[in-house]
């Protein structure tokens, strides 16, 4: 076999990553940096996402064949579709030798875990591992107790699917709304009760005020 077709050999088994499901949400974060730097022009930026996404030096990348090139620009759209798969979640997930277990029951977590959730969601596009790292819990752990949070977090940015993550955001989110809503009406059956009549309309007004945000999706 020639040296030309032990090269081409190797080019036909050229892998890129080509849909939600097999891609590290650590990688997706790193294309989203990318897209949104304002210093590449976009053909440089679809080199560096190819580059992710294939796991090739950017160098190589140049230097392939324009039609080869192209193949892979083609496996890479899919990322201009947001992510619209079905929402799954398992009841355990085995992790670089961890267990981790999301919470099953947004009424029992702690102070700090709901304080550094709503810290995160802040910028969950940027922060969306930070966010679900808040609910995904090491078997047999209390939140933030007694194992390193950094290493979980790592762990998912390397070993998690974005559809994986998307799926538990999805999760927890509904729960958190679930939450406030379930909030929101004690507060207004405690409002009632303010023998003021003017303080208790306005603090009705300002509980109602909340929960149509909620309700529209808002907060």
């Amino acid at each position: 076999m020639s040296p030309y077709q032990i090269k081409n050999a190797e080019e036909d088994n050229m892998k890129i990553i080509d849909n939600y499901r097999d891609l590290p949400i650590g990688k997706y974060l790193e294309i989203c940096e990318i897209d949104r730097r304002e210093d590449l022009e976009d053909i440089n930026k679809q080199v560096s996402i190819i580059a992710i996404l294939s796991g090739m030096d950017e160098e190589d990348i140049y230097n392939l064949p324009i039609e080869e090139y192209r193949e892979l620009a083609i496996k890479a759209e899919f990322l201009k579709t947001p992510y619209d798969g079905e929402i799954l979640t398992a009841k355990r997930y085995g992790l670089n030798g961890m267990v981790l277990e999301p919470v099953a029951d947004f009424r029992k977590i702690t102070t700090a875990q709901y304080i550094d959730f709503q810290t995160f969601a802040k910028d969950v596009e940027r922060n969306i591992v930070e966010v679900v790292s808040t609910m995904l819990i090491p078997v047999g752990k209390k939140y933030n107790q007694d194992y390193d949070i950094l290493e979980v977090q790592n762990a998912m940015r390397e070993h998690m699917s974005v559809a994986d993550i998307l799926s538990l955001y999805a999760f927890f989110f509904v729960q958190y709304r679930q939450l406030i809503e379930a909030s929101l009406i004690s507060c207004k059956k405690e409002a009632e009760k303010i023998p003021d009549k003017r303080k208790r309309e306005k603090t009705l007004r300002e509980i109602q005020k909340q929960m149509d945000l909620l309700k529209n999706g808002v907060g």
